[in-house]
């Protein structure tokens, strides 16, 4: 009896499988032509614009992590600070490798004055990136010296300008100085 279940649900399982992996691929390859313009409009400065291109994208691709990522990224901008991190969330709900989005969630929650959970988003980043990404160690130490974790803000201050991260390397000689004293 067990058999004739498994043979009858096996191939709908596996059609479904396909099916899924199918419509992964298909939005991908969609993505990757129809945001470009958008893309174009973010570096153009184009906040409001981008904006609307996003949302009308994500109307025709509500699964597009890209799209949502994008539209976080000109809501940050625009200092829109909860839609931007509701749509870095659902990008994170749809593809959760994506190094950049812990960082762009990161920011939000640091300019939200949330710096407990910003530190996270910034760990997380870091461990994406294996520590070669000097923004990411910068921020992390902007979120552990304002949680007050001074002697870590320090190390990732310094791992960031060893990378070359000359911002880090002003904060390290305006408000760190008085420490070495």
């Amino acid at each position: 009896m067990e058999w004739l279940l498994l043979l009858f649900f096996l191939p709908f399982i596996v059609t479904m499988m396909f099916f899924n992996w199918l419509e992964e691929k298909f939005y991908s390859f969609r993505d990757i032509e129809k945001l470009a313009e958008g893309e174009v409009l973010l570096s153009e400065k184009k906040y409001l614009e981008a904006q609307i291109f996003f949302t009308e994208k994500l109307k025709s691709f509500p699964k597009s992590p890209k799209a949502y990522f994008y539209r976080g990224k000109v809501n940050l901008l625009l200092e829109n600070y909860f839609s931007a991190l509701y749509d870095i969330e659902q990008s994170i709900s749809f593809d959760n490798t994506v190094a950049e989005c812990f960082v762009l969630k990161g920011k939000i929650l640091y300019k939200l004055e949330e710096f407990d959970k910003a530190f996270l988003e910034f760990d997380k980043a870091d461990w994406f990136y294996r520590s070669g990404n000097a923004e990411t160690l910068r921020w992390r130490g902007m979120s552990r010296y304002s949680i007050g974790q001074v002697e870590n803000a320090i190390v990732d201050f310094n791992r960031a300008v060893e990378l070359g991260d000359e911002d880090a390397y002003y904060i390290l000689k305006t408000k760190f100085e008085y420490m070495r004293k």
